[in-house]
């Protein structure tokens, strides 16, 4: 077996030493005094409270929807609902903004010292009222452009007119004479027709069904009393002997 002998020399690392830096110190300083302090100012802000409240109109003492509530200096906030209602956890002494269009803006502190965990509050908003200056609007950029425009309009017909035109005797005439009878005046002409053959039945007919602008209906007399009477005097008088 062959063994070999070698000499190893330890490694040494030297470092060399470097001044301290001023500005490194500085806030390695800076950061102890506020590590230092981070507790005292949250011992300061207090418990968390649960806030709620409504927001209404100052006049009123309606419900003014979706409101913004916002804490300043603090990227929080909330909106009231359709109701008015909003809650939210703060910290005693924070300040809030509500704003809602048409309503001025209003501010509300939460009060420092609180020995409950819940505050309610209602916010009243004021209405802010804005009046604005009339504005004229014109469709023609001058009387020239105006009077052109005038000029060339075509006035139609109103609704009045356009009745009164559709309802001229002439013109109704005209449209009676060419419209056929529908159905419910057939039926009607033939009903009059029934009933005149059953009314004439077993006498002379009615020169009426021949039709013509001078139809007029013949009674029968078959069973009246004066024809007949009229029929005997005349068989007496002898109106129907033969003469010779």
């Amino acid at each position: 077996m062959i063994q070999s002998h070698r000499s190893y020399r330890p490694l040494i690392l030297q470092t060399q030493r470097r001044k301290p830096n001023a500005w490194a110190a500085g806030w390695i300083l800076v950061a102890c005094l506020l590590m230092g302090r981070a507790p005292i100012a949250i011992a300061q802000q207090g418990k968390p409270v649960q806030f709620s409240g409504l927001t209404l109109t100052s006049d009123s003492m309606s419900v003014v929807p979706f409101a913004t509530i916002l804490v300043k200096n603090r990227f929080k906030g909330t909106v009231s609902d359709l109701k008015g209602f909003f809650s939210m956890v703060l910290l005693p002494g924070d300040s809030l903004v509500f704003s809602a269009v048409g309503y001025r803006a209003s501010t509300f502190v939460m009060p420092d010292r609180l020995d409950e965990k819940f505050y309610s509050v209602l916010v009243p908003m004021e209405r802010d009222t804005v009046d604005l200056p009339a504005a004229v609007i014109y469709p023609w950029p001058s009387k020239e452009a105006f009077r052109q425009e005038f000029l060339a309009l075509e006035l139609k017909d109103d609704a009045t007119s356009i009745a009164r035109r559709n309802l001229e005797k002439d013109l109704l005439v005209q449209l009676a004479s060419a419209m056929s009878m529908d159905a419910s005046e057939n039926q009607k002409l033939y009903m009059q027709k029934v009933i005149t053959q059953t009314y004439y039945a077993g006498g002379q007919q009615s020169f009426a069904q021949f039709g013509g602008p001078n139809a007029f209906p013949i009674p029968s007399t078959l069973l009246s009393p004066g024809a007949w009477t009229q029929f005997f005097q005349a068989l007496r008088r002898g109106d129907f002997r033969r003469k010779d």
